[in-house]
C-alpha cells in the first residue's frame, strides 16, 4: 500500500473503498505492507513532457503526402499543404500535444525539460523496483485507487484540461515505469451514481499474478 497515495484530495467514498479492499485481501490471507514511492509526486509533470514529445516525434510523418489525411484545400506551397492537412486531420488535444512536444524537444530546451523528465522516469522505475525486489521483504502487487474521485460521465469530461489531467495522477507512475497494471471497478458512488475503482500494479512480466489478484479483488465486491 503506497503511502504517497493517501492524499487529502481523496474522496470519502474512494477512501472507504480502499480500506475495504485492503481488508478483503487480508481476509483472503494476504499480508499487507505499507511502502513508499517517493518520486510519485513528480510523475505527472514528467509524463506531460514525455508524452507530448513522443507524440510530436511519432506524428511528424502524417504530413498529408505519404501518410495521413490530405487536405482538399488548394495549396500554393508544400508548407501550405502540410499546414492545412495537419490542421484538419488532428483534433485540438493532438495539436496541443504536438506543439508542446515540439517545444520541449527544441535545441535550447531539450536538456531543461525532456532530459530531466527522462531522469524522473528512471527514478519512478527505481522506486517500484526497490519494493518489488526488496531482498528482505518484497511485495507481489501494489494496491491504490485508480483516481481520487468517481469516473466522470461519458461525453462530459472535466471542465478544464488540467482537471482532466489530474484524473491520471494515480495511474501514470506505473505506466512510466513500464509495469503491468489493471483498474478494477468495485462499487458505484452513492452520490454521483458513477463507478469507483481500485488499481493493482504488478511485477514486470508477471501479468498472470496480477490478473489473479484482480480477480480475487473483484470477487470480494460482487455487483
Amino acid at each position: 500500500i503506497p503511502k504517497e497515495y493517501m492524499v487529502t484530495e481523496l474522496g470519502t467514498e474512494i477512501r472507504e473503498l480502499w480500506a475495504a479492499s485492503i481488508k478483503s485481501f487480508e481476509h483472503a490471507g494476504a499480508r499487507i505492507k505499507y511502502i513508499s514511492l517517493p518520486h510519485t509526486k513528480y510523475a505527472l509533470a514528467a509524463y506531460y513532457i514525455l508524452a507530448p514529445a513522443e507524440a510530436s516525434s511519432n506524428l511528424a510523418r502524417y504530413d498529408g503526402v505519404k501518410f495521413g489525411h490530405r487536405s482538399s484545400t488548394k495549396a500554393e506551397t508544400i508548407e501550405d499543404l502540410y499546414c492545412a492537412s495537419r490542421t484538419e486531420g488532428f483534433g485540438d488535444e493532438v495539436r496541443s500535444r504536438i506543439l508542446l512536444g515540439t517545444f520541449v524537444l527544441s535545441r535550447n530546451l531539450y536538456n531543461s525539460y525532456f532530459k530531466k523528465a527522462q531522469q524522473i522516469r528512471q527514478l519512478v522505475y527505481s522506486d517500484y523496483s526497490s519494493v518489488f525486489n526488496d531482498p528482505s521483504d518484497p511485495v507481489d502487487v501494489i494496491l491504490h485507487p485508480t483516481s481520487h474521485a468517481p469516473a466522470f460521465p461519458i461525453n462530459q469530461p472535466p471542465a478544464t484540461p488540467v482537471h482532466m489531467y489530474l484524473n491520471d495522477v494515480m495511474t501514470i507512475p506505473s505506466s512510466m515505469a513500464g509495469l503491468p497494471a489493471i483498474s478494477v471497478p468495485l462499487a458505484t458512488s452513492q452520490r454521483e451514481g458513477l463507478p469507483l475503482a481500485m488499481q493493482l500494479v504488478g511485477r514486470d512480466m508477471e501479468e498472470q499474478s496480477l490478473l489473479g489478484a484482480a480477480g480475487a479483488l473483484a470477487n470480494a465486491f460482487p455487483s
